[in-house]
């Protein structure tokens, strides 16, 4: 029996340290399409977690799926154009959703057979987020935001925009919906959808909050149909399927 396989209701969230993993081991997996994509980011940091969350992503798909990471049948299809980047799909029968997200040394990939999922992660902002605030946050949220203490506002504002991060990946809409136009719930409050511009009752978006480590924050988001949604968190050396595939020997 597999351990690690998803159970019914089950959203789990995989996290890996972009530096972790040898380059030669992250690309091993990786057809032509991600292996382009990655090479279109110029700073090595950036280049290393895109890569690290495409290997994540086949990595914890291959232990559900059980077969080789090489051999999970993924796309990435986007909303406004042709091009292969956006939303991971993965093409089975087994109804399993994926999200990825990525910001500073923390890589996260989500997931579930529960519906439509969205993970994000960011690093908490050490500037003053003044300017991101009036382009990101409603009216009644910018108000919430002023009224915690300074030294909590940075934190504040990557709560409530990890929230609408999440629940626009989920849809598959993305930042084509203006992040002041979704209301979430305050920082110091259990994550939720408020309000947003979609004919999707925000009722039916469960989320939950992340614990990517000190100085970031998280949350992952699933669109349901109202049953109760187990969200749990492992880390990358947990996979089986490492020591399993990644390191294999070549066949003679």
């Amino acid at each position: 029996m597999n351990a690690l396989a998803l159970k019914t209701g089950e959203c789990r969230v995989w996290w890996a340290d972009p530096q972790e993993q040898p380059i030669e081991t992250l690309i091993s997996v990786l057809n032509d399409s991600e292996l382009r994509r990655a090479a279109t980011y110029r700073r090595e940091p950036d280049r290393r977690r895109n890569l690290t969350a495409s290997w994540l992503l086949r990595t914890a798909a291959a232990e559900q799926l059980g077969t080789s990471p090489e051999n999970v049948p993924l796309i990435r299809r986007c909303g406004r154009c042709d091009k292969p980047h956006g939303r991971p799909y993965i093409l089975t029968d087994d109804g399993l959703h994926a999200s990825i997200s990525h910001s500073g040394n923390r890589v996260a990939v989500a997931l579930t057979t529960a519906g439509p999922v969205g993970v994000d992660v960011e690093e908490v902002p050490s500037a003053p987020v003044s300017e991101l605030v009036r382009c990101a946050l409603s009216p009644t949220e910018q108000t919430i935001l002023r009224a915690l203490p300074e030294r909590d506002q940075q934190a504040g504002f990557a709560r409530m925009w990890v929230c609408k991060e999440a629940v626009l990946k989920a849809t598959g809409h993305g930042l084509r919906i203006p992040p002041d136009k979704v209301e979430v719930s305050p920082p110091r409050e259990k994550p939720a959808l408020l309000s947003w511009p979609l004919d999707i009752a925000p009722g039916s978006v469960q989320m939950s909050i992340l614990y990517p480590g000190e100085g970031y924050a998280g949350v992952v988001a699933v669109l349901s149909d109202g049953r109760p949604i187990t969200v749990s968190e492992s880390d990358v050396t947990d996979l089986r399927a490492i020591s399993l595939y990644a390191a294999a020997p070549v066949a003679a």
